[in-house]
């Protein structure tokens, strides 16, 4: 017994439309082309079989539970590459791009990714040729096991992956170029996150559980540490941030820069040590 795709897709997209799944049509066909290895051109081609209709139906009954899409498809997209994604790492989001953009006109020595969860900062700014080594940290030995595979996958090998909590200790060396997407999301602003995040992404990865500014304050105080004279620390910050805020906890430094994102809010800050 067999079902076309095109009566799955309509049918799927009612489905997930009726909990509120907004893009539900486009999510149904990316699963369907993953599934049956194609693109969307090809789609109406296929029949589905039995064990394919199985999976899509479990697709379809998580997605409706608000299980990110990615979670599902097991990767995530980021600077136009595929990246391996389960629960155990933050999804990448378009706005973290905005690091690698504001970095990729440059060439660095050595670069330290601190709170790497799947490896996209790192390894693109590897593949981006940005900077030739790379060492990248995480408190989440989960999260390094992906961001491994994620190196394997692209092929990657000069970069160092371990444990390390920069909360309590750091590298024993300096860098030139240092990013971080780090937990910035106040207590207060959690509680009233969507289900797709709050319920399924890493907790330790969104949050401080406090006021979203524990890691910039731990940060001004061992940045000088581990980072060259002139080194660059390019951080995402959230945008319910006061820059004001920011250039009070790095008052220890003079070149301090914001960045907006799409939506002209400040989503990054670029700190030289001079």
């Amino acid at each position: 017994q067999t079902i076309s795709t095109q009566k799955l897709i309509s049918l799927g997209a009612r489905f997930l439309n009726h909990y509120g799944i907004k893009n539900a049509k486009n999510e149904i066909e990316w699963f369907l082309q993953d599934l049956l290895h194609c693109d969307k051109i090809k789609l109406d081609d296929f029949n589905i079989n039995n064990k394919q209709h199985n999976l899509v139906i479990d697709f379809l009954i998580q997605r409706s539970k608000k299980n990110p899409f990615q979670y599902l498809l097991g990767k995530g997209s980021f600077f136009g590459r595929d990246f391996i994604v389960d629960k155990n790492v933050l999804i990448p989001r378009p706005e973290t791009e905005i690091l690698i953009n504001i970095i990729k006109d440059n060439k660095y020595n050595n670069l330290l990714d601190i709170g790497t969860g799947c490896g996209c900062l790192a390894i693109t700014a590897i593949i981006e040729k940005i900077a030739v080594n790379a060492d990248a940290i995480d408190i989440s030995n989960p999260a390094l096991r992906i961001a491994k595979k994620n190196a394997e996958l692209l092929k990657i090998n000069n970069i160092k992956f371990f444990n390390c909590d920069i909360m309590s200790d750091k590298p024993n060396k300096k860098y030139d170029i240092i990013v971080s997407n780090p937990p910035y999301i106040s207590m207060e602003e959690y509680e009233v996150l969507y289900d797709e995040v709050k319920n399924f992404e890493p907790i330790i990865a969104l949050t401080d559980f406090n006021d979203g500014m524990i890691f910039y304050r731990r940060l001004s105080k061992v940045l000088k540490e581990i980072l060259n004279p002139n080194g660059v620390a390019v951080l995402e910050i959230s945008h319910f941030f006061n820059t004001h805020t920011i250039l009070d906890i790095f008052n220890n430094f003079s070149d301090i820069e914001f960045f907006r994102d799409l939506n002209n809010d400040h989503r990054a800050v670029k700190i030289i040590n001079k």
